[in-house]
């Protein structure tokens, strides 16, 4: 975890890789008449702010209401959960490794007594929580590891009582195999036949079934997986099963299994094996994932991997002991590192400032060469628009802002005022400029609105900055209270907690000379006599130009101790507490909690190179927002950006509504950054199979409503005949037939008994749904165990969410490698991997010609390429 050079090789040879990054959770989908709109992905750290200042009065970032130190957020249940989904749950903010992690098996509890009131009242709490490390680069060999924190998540007894909440992928996973398993030793070289009772399910040494067999699991036997990878678990115990060997007169061992692959699907009519609770060895204590430092170049060791907006859990209970009240649920989210953050940020400052201005400097290190964000400093006027002219107004100090402001250009490019370009090059810079409408806070802290040119604007200093350069972040270190307060000593809080009459009590001068340091940062005027006050209400609304202050805030990073270390602490702020206001059952109760809640030590003793537990905190939604959309795809081929926005897919199909162009375009850059849909001819493609699939994102589900079941039959006849054995194992081929013809065609109801799952639920279906209609019971497994989601049991899910809709297509076209027909221009061969029949595959061509123009822009090395062989392909 500090600064290193790489290897002089690998300079030369390897390109950058910008780490993805996500907010941690997605908005709820509004009601329109009657229909329930889907969730979507944050975009605008902005909105964030709002939200934490309108309805999070607890957990803000550095202080808390009372005069604490807070070093993450709050997200609660009756807070901004109400304008979240939480069902989708708290996703992970950057590609990382799971490096430790504590489940719940059911809450502890803590007791104490209401007030007037001798019953005891239970409140449950959580200890859960997930540690997340992450390592970024740049410039090229200075690497920066940092870990993202998620605590008081969701018990695993919780779940069973909200069911539609689904489980972390990265949680251990239990399963029996079932009498469906029926995997046989092959026959020996010397023609031995396997024994009696020899069957189950056979491991391999990779995760597909052209891996070599290792050994077979008997029926009823108890396996663990860890990583899942397209159907398939990585198994980590056998828990003393005895293997059968994989050919009759060879050796195995139970040992051998560990680190094999078994299959979690579906064969011979059911499940191969049935998942289980794990054993109470997974639950209520510290599990450590990682054995070694992680490096860029190193995932031996590095713990279990997960991807930006990936589900890391839910909000699990934590009820009050002060106040007493029942039923909150909230998560704790905070990002930290060691010192090394501080050589980080400057070396990447002086690199931008040396080679910003050099395309091909950017190009070496494989990064897009145009800066990402918009500086507004403060002083600046915002222009009034009147046509293609803008002007300062009759009172232009009225529309001076008086912070700095900073927007995301691909954000400010979505919303629904565009940018207005002006028509002449501009001299200096020799390229048309832009004018944005933007928000800021004006002299008097009252919201203001206008317009600012990007560049050379003689209204104020707007600038176009590199998320590189880590624009206003600032580092602050210095001494301050053990007992984590605000305040220089623990009792100058306590006079300033208990409103005691002492002088100059909230005062500038009571502060911990840390806190003055981060007083100063925000609040460059006034007198500070009630600085402690501006602090505790930092995030509320009634202060005059939130959420700006809230930004401000967000750019700060301030060294501390960690909350979650060295319990002993919370001893001493008691003690003071008691001095004046006596013993309290409160203060014995918390003290447990605190202690029970701690985890650092157990992290630092398993993980080698974890920092000690003074590190530098980070706002988690401050660093997405600056990092995430930095990361905007391009083509590895020709650098076009190919980042996808509401006007592209507006222009690509005519029907699509604003609502949902609005809505896929942040998932669809998220999926294609994913699954490497990172070239022209990728992108174009998937956008082509769109047209017919979905309807050109007006149809997300497939009707099927057949006349003819021949044709039914001939379209489908892999899929049902497989669908059909596996219900009906006894059947000839020529019942399957006559079932097919007879019963399919009827109506939509009639195809869940075939479209193919349980036989004893016909109400469920899985015909064709999402942007590529992910169709058969066996895919929509595959994607459930690929990822976490449960689409098995509620299919409704690909048709109704976004996230998922656009997921699943997407890991569909991964899964099936139809990028390698893609690359080559070849129609047919992308078409055939989605629909065999090569419906309308003139269409689906024209369509991603069409596409392509479009996203391409008329690029000469992607366009030739194109106007060369689409024409013979398509044939």
């Amino acid at each position: 975890m500090t600064t290193q050079p790489a290897p002089k090789k690998a300079q030369q040879t390897l390109k950058l890789k910008l780490l993805p990054f996500a907010f941690p959770f997605l908005r709820k989908g509004q009601s329109k008449q009657g229909k329930s709109e889907t969730s979507a992905r944050f975009t605008d750290e902005h909105d964030i702010y709002r939200l934490l200042a309108e309805r999070e009065p607890t957990g803000s970032y550095l202080v808390s209401r009372t005069g604490m130190w807070h070093g993450g957020i709050h997200i609660t249940e009756a807070g901004a959960g109400q304008s979240l989904d939480l069902d989708a749950g708290v996703r992970c903010i950057a590609d990382g490794h799971v490096i430790a992690y504590r489940i719940d098996r059911a809450y502890p509890v803590s007791e104490i007594s209401a007030t007037g009131n001798q019953a005891l009242v239970p409140a449950p709490y959580s200890t859960g929580f997930t540690l997340v490390r992450h390592t970024m680069e740049f410039p090229k060999g200075t690497t920066l590891t940092f870990y993202s924190l998620y605590m008081h998540l969701m018990s695993y007894e919780d779940y069973a009582n909200l069911p539609k909440r689904e489980k972390p992928a990265y949680w251990p996973k239990q399963w029996r195999v079932t009498e469906f398993a029926q995997d046989k030793p092959l026959t020996g070289k010397q023609g031995q036949a396997a024994g009696k009772g020899q069957q189950g399910l056979r491991v391999r040494s990779g995760p597909s079934s052209k891996g070599n067999a290792i050994g077979i699991l008997p029926q009823g036997a108890t396996v663990s997986t860890g990583k899942l990878e397209k159907g398939w678990g990585q198994v980590k115990d056998v828990h003393g099963a005895e293997l059968s060997v994989p050919v009759t007169g060879s050796f195995v061992s139970p040992l051998d299994a560990i680190g094999g692959w078994i299959y979690l699907g579906q064969e011979n009519g059911g499940p191969l094996v049935n998942e289980i609770t794990p054993e109470d060895s997974a639950f209520d204590r510290v599990i450590v994932t990682a054995s070694a430092v992680c490096r860029p170049d190193d995932t031996e060791g590095a713990g279990i991997p997960i991807k930006a907006g990936e589900l890391i859990g839910h909000l699990g209970r934590y009820d009050s002991l002060n106040q007493c009240t029942s039923g909150t649920r909230m998560v704790h989210l905070e990002v930290f590192c060691d010192d090394s953050i501080k050589s980080f940020i400057e070396q990447g400052r002086g690199w931008v400032l040396q080679h910003s201005p050099h395309k091909e400097d950017w190009d070496e290190l494989g990064l897009p060469a145009d800066p990402t964000i918009l500086r507004i400093g403060p002083n600046t006027t915002l222009f009034q628009r009147n046509g293609d002219t803008f002007v300062k107004g009759a009172d232009p100090q009225s529309r001076k802002t008086d912070v700095v402001q900073v927007y995301a250009l691909a954000e400010l490019g979505r919303g629904k005022d565009q940018p207005f370009t002006e028509k002449e090059p501009d001299r200096l810079f020799k390229r048309k400029a832009n004018w944005w409408r933007v928000d800021s806070a004006g002299v008097l802290g009252n919201p203001i609105e206008g317009w600012v040119r990007e560049f050379n604007h003689d209204g104020g200093r707007v600038t176009c900055e590199f998320a590189q350069k880590w624009i206003d972040f600032k580092c602050i270190e210095g001494a301050c209270d053990p007992a984590h307060t605000i305040f220089a000593t623990t009792r100058d809080w306590i006079d300033y907690a208990s409103h005691a009459e002492v002088a100059a009590a909230a005062s500038r001068s009571k502060l911990s000379p840390l806190m003055l340091s981060v007083y100063d940062a925000l609040f460059t005027k006034g007198d500070g006599r009630q600085a402690a006050d501006e602090l505790c209400t930092l995030s509320r609304t009634e202060r005059g130009g939130y959420p700006w202050l809230m930004q401000a805030a967000s750019r700060l990073i301030v060294k501390h101790e960690s909350e979650w270390a060295n319990p002993s602490k919370w001893k001493q702020l008691a003690s003071e507490l008691e001095k004046q206001t006596g013993p309290k059952p409160q203060h014995e109760e918390e003290q447990k909690r605190i202690e029970k809640l701690a985890w650092w030590d157990e992290v630092k003793a398993g993980v080698p190179g974890f920092p000690g537990a003074e590190v530098f905190h980070i706002h988690p939604v401050s660093l997405v927002a600056n990092f995430e959309v930095r990361s905007q795809l391009s083509c590895i081929h020709c650098g076009v950006t190919l980042t996808v926005t509401s006007k592209i897919l507006k222009s690509i199909f005519s029907g699509i509504t604003d609502d949902d162009a609005d809505g896929f375009a942040p998932e669809l850059n998220s999926a294609f950054e994913k699954y490497d849909i990172n070239t022209c001819h990728r992108v174009a493609h998937f956008f082509g199979q769109c047209e017919v699939e979905c309807t050109g994102f007006t149809r997300f589900h497939e009707n099927l409503r057949y006349t003819d079941g021949n044709r039914l039959w001939n379209t489908y006849r892999s899929a049902l005949t497989a669908g059909l054995r596996r219900l009906y194992p006894t059947w000839s081929q020529l019942q399957i037939e006559q079932y097919a013809k007879s019963n399919l065609i009827k109506n939509d109801s009639e195809l869940g008994i075939v479209l193919f799952g349980d036989a004893s639920n016909p109400s469920v279906d899985y015909r064709g749904r999402g942007l590529l209609h992910l169709t058969w019971h066996e895919n929509y497994e595959r994607y459930k165990i690929s990822s976490g989601i449960d689409v098995v049991s509620d299919p409704l899910k690909v048709e109704n969410d976004r996230h998922i809709a656009t997921e699943s297509s997407v890991w569909y076209w991964s899964t099936h490698f139809i990028s390698q027909s893609a690359d080559v221009n070849d129609v047919k061969g992308v078409t055939r991997k989605i629909n065999p029949a090569l419906k309308e595959l003139n269409r689906r061509g024209d369509a991603a010609k069409r596409a392509f123009t479009i996203v391409n822009q008329g690029c000469s090395p992607c366009k030739l390429k194109w106007d060369s062989t689409l024409n013979g392909e398509q044939g």
